[in-house]
């Protein structure tokens, strides 16, 4: 009787894509979304920082228990692990956008020059500002309002989930923990591409996500649920202004502002008829800067600097998005500006197309 030999190598492709493969399929993912109308990137958007709002309030009444969170913390840590990355298996299987794996495919077509740099950049803030409106839907209309925290142990818990994410941390540590978070969501949705059946991508996805909530590690999508929940619990110490500034833009802005100015140093050295376009990368970004404190400024004083009702807490929670629809907005314009006069630099920047592959 004679015996079949089935190479390792054969096999091994029926279940997964090699990582070659992979990054040429992200690249074309990428670029298909990337190309998408707006309106369906954001509500695709939107969709995703609801499914990620929905597993944070499961993660909070999962470890709602007062005995383990003193005596047990890591077991609490682990069972909040296991029920968190069933987020972005529902995300990833429905082919919602989420702002950190979006950044990692929408890049890899970029670089393999199959996505124009205004394309990129306008479905990056589409992808931020439609989480955000999902995550806070979900955190107002039907976690808050719908009384989904009225227990007083879940009420505890989503107000300690947020002081512990936005107080207890200083800032550089919120900004070191958020690149460990990101590189474990990048990882998760490349290992769920790269999978082939279903089986293969949950069980790919599940552990590098559960590895960075095991670890407290800061992701900034599912923050738009932790800290506003807080703030409409009425958590001490925490207020609309803090949490923009703390746990969402401050680092964004000042690197910003620092690596255009270093940038500006560097072209003027090297590629000197570049050194103008430069200059206005700067200037955006310090104008832009600027818009966002008015409209903080803006913030603060149409709903006050403390929590004192139901009614502002409604306030501040249909306020942020038009202030973060402006911003945006400025944003958009600022970054199609500097797209088509940095062309040139980019250039320098890009990585030769892939080499493509038959399915």
């Amino acid at each position: 009787m004679a015996v079949t030999h089935v190479h390792v190598d054969n096999m091994a492709s029926m279940a997964a894509y090699t990582p070659k493969e992979t990054a040429e399929l992200m690249s074309r993912i990428g670029a298909m979304r990337g190309r998408a109308r707006p309106d369906k990137i954001f509500f695709s958007a939107f969709m995703a920082g609801c499914l990620v709002s929905f597993t944070s309030a499961s993660a909070v009444i999962a470890t709602a228990a007062p005995w383990f969170q003193e005596n047990a913390p890591g077991l609490i840590r682990m069972i909040s692990g296991l029920i968190f990355p069933s987020g972005i298996v529902m995300i990833l299987i429905s082919g919602s956008e989420l702002f950190t794996g979006s950044n990692m495919i929408t890049g890899i077509a970029w670089m393999h020059r199959r996505l124009p740099l205004k394309n990129l950049l306008m479905h990056w803030c589409l992808c931020f500002w439609g989480n955000m409106a999902g995550a806070l839907f979900v955190m107002a209309i039907i976690v808050g309002y719908g009384g989904v925290f009225d227990n007083e142990i879940f009420k505890r818990q989503a107000i300690a989930t947020a002081q512990l994410k936005q107080i207890t941390p200083h800032w550089h540590q919120i900004f070191l923990r958020a690149i460990g978070c990101n590189w474990l969501v990048c990882l998760s949705c490349y290992l769920g591409l790269q999978a082939k059946d279903v089986t293969s991508k949950v069980a790919g996805m599940w552990w590098p996500i559960f590895a960075f909530v095991t670890m407290g590690l800061e992701h900034v999508v599912a923050n738009m649920f932790f800290i506003p929940i807080g703030i409409f619990l009425g958590a001490p110490g925490i207020s609309v202004g803090l949490y923009i500034w703390k746990g969402m833009l401050l680092f964004l802005f000042l690197l910003g502002c620092l690596s255009c100015k270093v940038l500006t140093r560097i072209v003027q050295a090297s590629f000197p008829q570049l050194s103008e376009t430069c200059s206005v990368a700067f200037s955006s970004a310090a104008s832009f800067t600027s818009t966002c404190t008015s409209w903080e400024r803006i913030l603060l004083l149409s709903t006050g600097s403390t929590i004192s009702s139901q009614n502002a807490l409604w306030r501040r929670a249909i306020f942020l998005p038009f202030a973060a629809a402006q911003s945006s907005r400025i944003a958009v314009a600022r970054a199609a500006t500097l797209a088509g006069s940095s062309s040139a630099l980019f250039k320098h920047l890009r990585l030769p197309p892939s080499t493509r592959f038959s399915r």
